[in-house]
């Protein structure tokens, strides 16, 4: 996971979010279930297009690349149903886009505001996180990133083996790196290093930690 800028706000939010939201609240206050209509108007073209460009494309939890597997979901990083916050049903600081792994584990149903989920937009998540190898582990005593890791499976079984994947990749980079003695040979190899951990790239930060932990001169954000 890692820290994530929002983008502008797109105009058909800017021009409906208000009405939109007052719909939904209303249907839900009745105890009547919302017309797809209703329900699905933050999946707009335009909202998801931008929402691809801010993540790069990436689920903003696990960072895998969404569309190397699916469609990918736009997600409510606070749940939208009427027991958490549906106000924030096209609240843009509350869309952003996630796997489908991601979006539809425990963390849908998941709403505690005395214990919320890292928000990689509000939190710099390199404050709650290690990454150790493969493996994303909480900062011992921080409860938020022990529950977050958990309730998003971001060790699942296939998210280790794709990241151990990237490290291994990476391993023979950093080989020829070290052992280069040309320095402008080293220094090319050294600005592929570098771009192997930029935001765009699939499990940046699982690169990011284990180059810096192997020596490697990381540029931090």
């Amino acid at each position: 996971m890692r820290k994530i800028r929002k983008l502008k706000k797109p105009q058909i939010l800017v021009i409906n979010a208000t009405k939109w939201t007052q719909e939904y609240c209303s249907c839900l206050s009745a105890g009547q279930k919302p017309s797809d209509k209703i329900a699905t108007r933050y999946q707009d073209s335009t909202i998801k297009a931008t929402l691809e460009q801010e993540t790069h494309e990436k689920c903003v939890y696990c960072e895998s690349k969404i569309k190397h597997i699916s469609y990918g979901d736009i997600e409510h990083i606070l749940p939208k149903n009427k027991d958490a916050r549906p106000d924030l049903y096209v609240e843009w600081d509350n869309l952003t886009l996630a796997c489908e792994q991601c979006n539809r584990s425990g963390k849908r149903m998941y709403y505690n505001p005395q214990l919320p989920l890292i928000n990689p937009y509000v939190d710099n998540p390199e404050n709650h996180f290690n990454d150790i190898g493969p493996l994303i582990m909480p900062i011992p005593g921080d409860d938020r990133a022990y529950v977050t890791r958990n309730i998003l499976k971001l060790n699942r079984a296939p998210l280790v083996e794709r990241r151990t994947e990237r490290i291994i990749s990476v391993e023979a980079l950093l080989n020829s790196w070290t052992k280069e003695q040309n320095t402008i040979v080293k220094d090319i190899l050294e600005q592929q290093l570098h771009d192997e951990y930029a935001e765009e790239k699939e499990f940046s930060s699982t690169i990011k930690s284990y180059l810096k932990a192997n020596g490697f001169p990381v540029q931090e954000s």
